[in-house]
């Protein structure tokens, strides 16, 4: 969602809210909803409110803003997760004034009193290992399926970077400042995969989505995507083959045999369950994993207590979830005492 210019102070990021102003004072964003706003210079909005995505327009003159026109999709949520969104569109709406001082974005209705608090979030490149998952050209096609291949990136301190390809450690220097990205010569080199190694030499901006990193060459084209998510996750298709029962301890196996998971390399799953469609964010590591608030598409004409009984099920399979493991293309998700709450398979449920 982040514009592809940057001409004006609210276009080029992506602006995540903080707290929101009702009768009441200041309330703080539910935890892992994450509502979201990005500006175009074309006078376009778009973001999500931690359930739904939505989209606008905006009029900016001087400090003066108005968003409008306000339209999203349609999934359900918790009631309180909906009752927030329900507060941020309308608040949105007010909007008639803003501010912005470093990374905080301040909007104001007509009498000038503050209705929403945005941050804009960097994320740091240094730390945790980026995976690459997508290399492209600068057509936007693929060049190389890394397959099996995993190849990771870390960027250390003092200008430093560290990986492995094929097998094959490397090393190198870096230099960053604001978007743009320059890769020198590295150890090992000239035994990386050479198209890999001349995606390297391409590279001259980033970006950082969430849990996504993307590299962009000089004509501003995403031509390698990396994450930060483990590669187990996000580099297969999950299938559900048991969950636990809403009334015990025992595994039930799904009445779909397609009923599907996608974990996303920017911090998303995705899926069907029981005809449900959803989405939520999601962070791990080695094992640990947590889930936010998922929000549900649920048909009009499903049966009303079959869904009811399917989005239960699936907010306490995500909202319980703190651990994981995959092992031989199966994955399972167990709650913070050791129960298994659902395994999941590579291939669908025969």
């Amino acid at each position: 969602m982040l514009a592809n210019d940057n001409q004006s102070p609210l276009s080029g990021r992506s602006w995540h809210l903080t707290s929101y102003w009702t009768e009441e004072g200041e309330v703080p964003v539910i935890e892992k909803t994450d509502p979201i706003i990005a500006f175009t210079d074309a006078g376009r909005v778009s973001g999500t409110s931690g359930c739904n995505i939505f989209f606008g327009g905006h009029d900016l003159s001087g400090s003066t803003l108005r968003i409008h026109d306000i339209e999203s999709t349609k999934m359900t949520s918790t009631p309180e997760v909906l009752d927030q969104e329900k507060v941020f569109f309308t608040l949105l709406q007010k909007t008639r004034a803003y501010t912005i001082d470093g990374d905080c974005l301040r909007l104001f209705d007509a009498s000038g009193r503050e209705i929403l608090s945005f941050t804009s979030q960097t994320q740091p490149l240094q730390g945790k290992a980026w995976y690459l998952w997508s290399p492209r050209n600068d057509t936007g096609g693929a060049v190389q399926d890394p397959g099996t291949d995993q190849i990771s990136l870390q960027f250390l301190g003092e200008s430093q970077f560290r990986g492995t390809a094929a097998g094959t450690d490397y090393c190198g220097t870096y230099e960053a400042s604001g978007d743009t990205i320059r890769f020198g010569p590295a150890e090992g080199w000239v035994e990386l995969p050479e198209w890999y190694s001349s995606l390297l030499k391409q590279a001259h901006g980033y970006r950082i989505i969430g849990a996504q990193l993307d590299i962009m060459n000089e004509n501003g084209h995403s031509i390698m995507s990396f994450t930060r998510m483990p590669p187990s996750l996000v580099s297969v298709d999950w299938y559900l083959q048991q969950h636990r029962a809403a009334d015990g301890p025992g595994l039930l196996t799904p009445e779909g045999t397609y009923d599907l998971i996608l974990f996303m390399p920017d911090g998303m799953i995705t899926g069907i369950i029981h005809g449900i469609q959803l989405f939520a964010q999601y962070d791990a590591d080695d094992s640990s994993i947590s889930f936010g608030p998922v929000a549900m598409l649920i048909a009009e004409d499903d049966d009303p207590g079959k869904a009811s009984e399917s989005r239960e099920m699936i907010e306490s399979m995500f909202g319980e979830a703190r651990t994981y493991w995959v092992w031989n293309g199966t994955l399972e998700l167990s709650s913070g005492d050791g129960k298994p709450l659902v395994t999941m398979a590579n291939t669908p449920a025969l």
